[in-house]
This record gives structure tokens, sequence and C-alpha cells, in this order.
């Protein structure tokens, strides 16, 4: 009896020292805040503009110095649009407890047991109206950038949309060897921000193959299809650092 009375007071304890926090966004092109409208060039040359982002935030843990986590229930939408702002976006909000930790985790997608439900049955930011659901394939697109690229023959668009249970990004920014990584939630709450290179896509992968949006096949890369699953499979490994917390 007294064990699960200590057990209901942590709890309650827990509960009432939760701080409410802000996972915000900024995005970058390099070390650069992106610009709307701006033009920017690939390591191999090609010239492009990013039209827009979204992608899913799921299963995000801070970690104590002792290597424990605190996770956090739900998933989050984040959206970027042209002309909306690119820095400081706030994308999810989190309530954990005060204190010090060393970082955190999360994962760029929808979680498996979500990611095959009925579309048609669920609520934003999951469902067919989030703009981020396949017709012709069951499951979520987890991460959707889309642009305008400048080519010789004029300009084209071109997308990358990942998805499928395999392409879902494991994101992890903690350090429990050294006292580099800190992150502060003083009780009154606060906020964590993130950095994400979106150019880190584009960046050639083994054998120095990239994205080259002069072949029209590569212009719709979502990685299902023999042509262009080697390609995913470098931005997939790209987007794993892309993340970065920001100083």
């Amino acid at each position: 009896m007294r064990k699960s009375w200590l057990v209901f007071l942590l709890s309650i304890s827990a509960y009432v020292l939760a701080a409410p926090v802000e996972l915000k966004v900024n995005l970058r092109v390099g070390n650069q805040p992106l610009q709307w409208g701006q033009t920017y060039q690939t390591p191999q040359g090609q010239r492009y503009q990013i039209d827009l982002l979204k992608f899913y935030i799921s299963e995000v843990a801070l970690v104590r110095p002792d290597g424990r986590e605190v996770r956090v229930d739900g998933l989050a939408l984040a959206e970027f649009k042209r002309d909306g702002p690119t820095q400081g976006v706030s994308v999810m909000k989190l309530d954990v407890p005060a204190g010090q930790y060393r970082g955190l985790r999360f994962n760029v997608g929808v979680p498996r047991e979500l990611n095959h439900l009925d579309a048609g049955t669920q609520q934003l930011p999951l469902g067919v109206n989030s703009g981020m659901y396949w017709a012709w394939n069951p499951g979520y697109i987890f991460y959707r950038l889309e642009g305008t690229a400048a080519l010789p023959e004029g300009n084209q668009k071109w997308v990358i949309h990942m998805g499928t249970d395999a392409f879902r990004i494991p994101v992890r920014l903690h350090d429990l060897q050294t006292r580099r990584v800190q992150i502060n939630i003083p009780p009154g709450g606060g906020g964590i921000a993130l950095n994400l290179d979106v150019a880190r896509a584009f960046e050639p992968g083994p054998g120095g193959v990239f994205v080259d949006w002069r072949k029209q096949s590569l212009r719709q890369l979502h990685g299902l299809s023999p042509e262009t699953s080697l390609l995913m499979s470098v931005v997939y490994f790209n987007m794993q650092s892309a993340f970065s917390l920001a100083q």
C-alpha cells in the first residue's frame, strides 16, 4: 500500500512540475537562413529555389544526464510555405519536467502503428486533408520538399516525397559523453530551437550520385520506383544529420 501511494505521489509531482516547452525550427541553406525566392546552388552547380516544406515530427524524447528519457506523446506536422516565416517557427508544444537535459531525439515521420490506419478516419495532422497522404500508396509522406530548378530549357518543378516505414528519419541530438550539449528547461518553461539545413538533401552520395534535375525522371523523387530508390536512400542518409540544435 505504501509503495502504491509513493508511486501516486511521484506521478502527481511530475505532473505539477511539468513545464511548457515550444519546439522551434529555423530553416537553413548551409549556415544561412533560408529565404523564399532566393536562388541557391547545389554542390553540382544546379540552381534551385525552395517553394514548400512539410514534415512530421514524432516520438520526441528529451534525454537526461543519466541517459533516461522523458518521452512526449503525440506528433506534429511542421509546415513552411512560400512567403511565410522560416525562422523560429513553433512546430510542437511539449510538457516536460523542468531540469537539465543532454539533448533530445525524435523521428521525422509517422509511427508505424499510425502510418497504416485508414487515413479517411483520421484527423489532422493526419488524414487525407493533411496534404501528406499518397492516394496511390498506403501510408503518409514523412518529408515533403518541393521547389523549382533553373534549367537551360526553363524553370522546372521538382519534388522530394519521402515516406514508407523504411524512410522514417531518426534524428539524435544528444550527447552523454561530454557536456557540450545541454538543454535547460526552467520551471516556467521555455523553448528548444533547431536548425534544419534543407540543402543537405542535395549532397552527393556514394559514387558521386546526386539529384540531377536535368533528368525528368528525377524531378519526382519518391523512392518507391527502382529508378529513384537509390537517390532517395542518399537523401535519407543526408537528412539524418540535417538537424542541429541552434546555439
